[in-house]
């Protein structure tokens, strides 16, 4: 089963802060806060999927592109995990070209 996915460019302030609460709910160390607050965040992939499918994505999409990786804590009954790609436009659409052609998105 393919991922489902949804790119956001340029995201506006409110979905920034949307998307960092809900990463701040899985954030234990000053190190993931830090870096959750310096990514610049030119565009975001939302992810969402089987656990094991989405850690080879964010696997894929980091070893190809200079992006940054942070799971999206939800309210999902079936827990169907998210995670965000974040970081420049440019690389963030190289991380998108990269799991289409690898099959891993609807």
């Amino acid at each position: 089963m393919a991922l489902q996915w949804e790119l956001i460019i340029a995201p506006s302030v409110s979905c920034k802060r949307i998307i960092k609460n809900r990463i701040r709910r899985g954030i234990s160390s000053k190190e993931d806060q830090e870096l959750l607050d310096s990514v610049k965040w030119g565009a975001v992939l939302i992810l969402q999927g089987m656990v094991a499918q989405t850690i080879a994505a964010v696997d894929i999409a980091t070893d190809i592109a200079s992006v940054e990786a942070f799971e999206v804590m939800g309210n999902c009954p079936q827990h169907m995990p998210a995670v965000a790609i974040v970081g420049a436009v440019a690389e963030v659409e190289r991380a998108l070209e990269a799991l289409k052609g690898g099959g891993k998105l609807q």
